[in-house]
């Protein structure tokens, strides 16, 4: 692992999207995950691990993904798993010194946070729906700010 890691080098006709170095960050995680001695059986890592690279392969598509009403809640506990190896990774990149890599793990476990909020939110109101990148900013002013002239106001 070096401090320029996978996702850097990545050339102006959109390899550096978000969703493109988030899929990349997955696949890591994946890969990780794959190494791990776990109590889980295999049937169960390896479902995992197979949830892990469809998502991968989503965001490296299509900036995201979309879900049916009954996927929230497998999903959502998809993303805590990625979240949690995206900061373990996080925490071990910046206790070798690779401070470049560690601030991309701790923005995809952010990322990886707010898309648990919005998948259990889903799946509380019964729904299925997209999630990308290009409707980031546009979820955080709807779902958690009021935009009201004076400024932003927290809900």
């Amino acid at each position: 692992m070096s401090d320029g890691d996978e996702t850097d080098g990545l050339d102006e006709a959109g390899e550096d999207r978000e969703g493109v170095v988030f899929a990349r960050i997955i696949r890591g995680v994946a890969d990780h995950f794959s190494k791990l001695n776990v109590d889980e059986g295999p049937q169960d890592i390896e479902q995992m691990l197979r949830v892990f690279s469809e998502l991968a392969d989503a965001f490296d598509t299509t900036n995201g993904f979309e879900f049916d009403r009954e996927q929230a809640l497998p999903l959502s506990y998809a993303f805590t798993m990625l979240e949690a190896g995206m900061r373990v990774m996080s925490e071990q990149a910046t206790e070798g010194g690779y401070f470049n890599a560690a601030a991309k793990m701790e923005w995809a476990a952010i990322q990886a946070k707010g898309m648990i909020g919005e998948l259990e939110r889903r799946h509380q109101s019964n729904e299925g729906g997209v999630i990308t990148f290009d409707d980031a900013d546009e979820m955080i002013e709807e779902d958690f700010f009021d935009l009201d002239g004076e400024g932003m106001t927290k809900h």
